[in-house]
């Protein structure tokens, strides 16, 4: 008999370490075998240059050396910096960047692990944190100097906290979330509003008093309001007096999101007839008001054709591509792909499941909140990317309640032998 009820915590942890160990070990292989292959030239050469420029001026910028940036935040470039100012610029220090990552991909699957046994038990949790280690994306954003890496690590910290602190209500709780909150808006602030998403959901859904939940809740936004004052500060100075909370690059990913069905390959033309200088902030600006022209045009003229684009253009866009950008050894193109929709296939079906679960409900709205948060602005692999080891859990939960109704029919065909009369 397969056994799929007797999983333990221990015997499950002893699987993981192995899997762990072992993917550990191949992307350390592939780092330092390959790694310099994977230089993309496009943002993260940006980030190289922005934290040289940091260590050697102590001005923080992006695309343009001679200004200050608010178009990215500074964790990324910061931990560049950091490691920079010890190894120098060069082959050293990209290597340990993509070093750095691959470990970082690896306790991130830990992570994985422990909100799957909370989402979707043991068991299940076990499969999708497997599913998430074989993925081709996660091997290839170790090597690619991209905020994915880390990105990846705080929001599956942030979701451990919020499952701790809805598990074990109290000022500590509410202290890290807030936190490790405004850690992961210091990498990527798109996840900035989430959190308040879940503080509304947890409203609705009574697992707190209010009393409490309003308590908890302003800890949680005092402690992220005094981690992200120093960067509204700094905003505030080389802005001549605007405050910028996140960051002001909207315009260009709200333009690129006007294309339906289509890559822009005549954005940059485009984009070049209406600049007149190398004036980055004054660029976002263009760049937001012909967005919303071309937004307004076309859902007066082609009206159609948007409204599909905004809603299941975008959303399938969203979900459907994959991040392949470079190829791994030997893993050609059709392989990710295949497994990519293999993964979304299961775990849409886990997700229909369970869908009036609470768990699966927290899942669904940090799904739903990203997916609609592109549609706005630009869709595409890398941005769906750290969401694709949290839905690896669900697939993983497909896989299971597969292999338990298998078992089960196993056992029901075994008749016992007939007594003797």
């Amino acid at each position: 008999m397969y056994g799929l009820r007797i999983y333990s915590n221990r015997w499950a942890y002893r699987v993981l370490g192995w899997v762990l160990g072992i993917s550990l070990v191949l992307k350390l292989i592939l780092v330092l075998t390959y790694g310099p292959a994977y230089i993309y030239h496009s943002d993260d050469r940006e980030y190289l240059r922005s934290a040289q420029i940091w260590l050697e001026t102590g001005m923080f910028t992006y695309n343009d050396p001679e200004r200050p940036t608010v178009f990215i935040t500074p964790a990324y470039p910061g931990i560049i910096a950091l490691l920079m100012k010890g190894l120098g610029p060069g082959i050293a220090l990209e290597q340990s960047v993509r070093i750095i990552q691959t470990l970082l991909i690896t306790l991130s699957l830990l992570l994985l692990f422990r909100i799957g046994q909370k989402i979707v038990g043991t068991p299940a949790a076990l499969w999708g944190t497997c599913l998430a280690a074989l993925y081709p994306p996660l091997w290839l954003v170790s090597n690619m100097i991209f905020t994915e890496s880390l990105f990846i690590f705080f929001l599956l910290l942030l979701i451990v906290s919020a499952l701790n602190a809805m598990e074990h209500p109290g000022w500590r709780s509410a202290l890290i979330f807030g936190l490790v909150w405004a850690a992961a808006v210091y990498i990527r602030p798109t996840i900035a509003l989430w959190p308040g998403l879940v503080w509304l959901w947890m409203l609705r859904r009574k697992r707190l008093p209010f009393k409490l939940l309003l308590r908890y809740g302003a800890v949680c936004v005092l402690i992220f309001c005094l981690c992200l004052s120093p960067w509204w500060v700094r905003n505030y100075e080389v802005s001549g007096g605007e405050f910028i909370p996140l960051t002001r690059s909207g315009g260009n990913p709200l333009l690129l999101g006007t294309y339906p069905y289509t890559v822009p390959a005549m954005f940059m033309d485009e984009q070049l007839s209406w600049r007149s200088d190398n004036n980055l902030w004054e660029h976002d600006r263009q760049d937001t008001r012909s967005a919303l022209e071309r937004i307004e045009h076309g859902f007066k003229e082609q009206f159609w054709l948007y409204l599909s684009w905004y809603t299941a253009g975008k959303f399938a866009l969203f979900w459907g591509d994959v991040f392949y950008w470079l190829p791994l050894p030997g893993v050609p193109l059709i392989i990710p792909i295949l497994y990519h929709y293999l993964l979304v296939s299961l775990s849409g079906y886990s997700l229909f499941r369970l869908r009036c679960q609470d768990r699966a409900q927290f899942m669904l709205l940090l799904f739903a909140y990203m997916s609609l948060l592109h549609m706005i602005y630009l869709a595409h692999s890398r941005y769906a990317l750290p969401l694709m080891p949290l839905l690896c859990l669900f697939a993983g939960d497909t896989i299971h309640r597969v292999l338990i109704y298998r078992e089960n029919s196993l056992t029901t065909s075994v008749k016992p032998p007939n007594s003797a009369t």
